[in-house]
């Protein structure tokens, strides 16, 4: 385990880790492994002068283990969660540069400023404005820059989605679209073929494989000249698996609204039998109420007084 310094459990818990009860281990060692994935890349010395950026960098699980190349390069990492970028900046900044960034572009860097992107668990949850970053990378890497970034695929399927991995139904299919951040957000399932059509209009494929971040894919890209805007990346190509994508993803989602709503009739339920139980417990208490409001009132009970008050007094 490195000597650099560790987040809290819940930071951590926040980027994916193996063992929830116990998540700084597996985050450590997800980090290395990343680190180790990251530097096999490029030639011994690469770093040395480069510009960097972890994008989406949350708390640190790779930054850490790239302190000693941040003495020799510029590394840079950014994430819109507030509270894991101020504990980088307390802890490794520098030689970090670390910074919170919008849910949308822009980034505050100049056009062809960085050599590297790397994005672990980031396009695994964008939905929404995944062409709008993708162009937004592409902007700030250099001609020859390269993004590599991991992406659910066949080893995520069953776990994400609950269903065996069949690529030819699998675009870019959208689960979870309700899940806050802080639920961990949607997700974003990604077929090679997908990748290769939509993703390979601003960037050169060079590889797609098996990654360290818990059985997510890897892709690694190299940036293309191409002037863009982002209808040019989400247009359908002509693929006939675009419209069975779309048509199972329909699918997905109905499923998923199925279950929700089992969930909540499940919920609502319950709720009836709480109120239902609590209106029965103030009946009862009521009518204990009542019950004794009438032995107050009644004459034995005011016959008898004298004697409960001398019963006291002895007592």
């Amino acid at each position: 385990m490195t000597s650099a310094p560790l987040p809290s459990p819940e930071l951590a818990r926040r980027v994916g880790v193996l063992d929830q009860d116990d998540p700084l281990p597996s985050f450590d060692e997800l980090g290395r492994a990343t680190k180790r994935h990251l530097a096999g890349l490029q030639p011994d010395g690469w770093f040395d002068g480069k510009r960097v950026l972890d994008f989406g960098c949350g708390p640190g699980k790779a930054l850490r283990h790239f302190l000693p190349e941040a003495e020799r390069c510029e590394i840079y990492g950014c994430d819109i969660h507030e509270p894991s970028i101020r504990w980088l900046q307390e802890k490794f900044s520098p030689p970090l540069r670390v910074f919170v960034c919008g849910e949308t572009p822009p980034l505050p860097f100049p056009s062809e400023h960085l050599d590297l992107v790397w994005a672990m668990s980031v396009f695994t949850h964008l939905t929404e404005h995944w062409a709008d970053w993708l162009l937004e990378l592409h902007r700030v890497l250099k001609p020859d820059g390269r993004l590599a970034a991991t992406f659910l695929g066949e080893g995520m399927s069953e776990s994400i989605a609950g269903e065996p991995w069949e690529p030819d139904r699998i675009g870019m299919n959208v689960l979870h679209a309700w899940q806050t951040w802080d639920q961990g957000g949607p997700s974003a399932q990604h077929s090679e073929w997908w990748l290769r059509e939509h993703w390979g209009r601003a960037f050169d494929v060079e590889r797609i494989d098996d990654g360290p971040q818990l059985g997510h894919g890897w892709i690694l890209l190299r940036k293309r000249p191409a002037a863009l805007v982002r209808e040019d990346l989400t247009a359908p190509g002509d693929d006939p698996r675009e419209l069975a994508a779309l048509q199972h993803n329909v699918l997905q989602l109905q499923r998923e609204a199925t279950l929700l709503a089992q969930d909540r009739d499940a919920v609502s339920r319950s709720r009836e039998e709480a109120w239902a139980a609590a209106r029965e417990r103030d009946a009862a208490a009521s009518a204990g109420a009542e019950t004794l409001r009438a032995v107050a009132s009644s004459r034995s009970w005011r016959l008898t007084r004298p004697l409960r008050s001398v019963a006291q007094r002895f007592r």
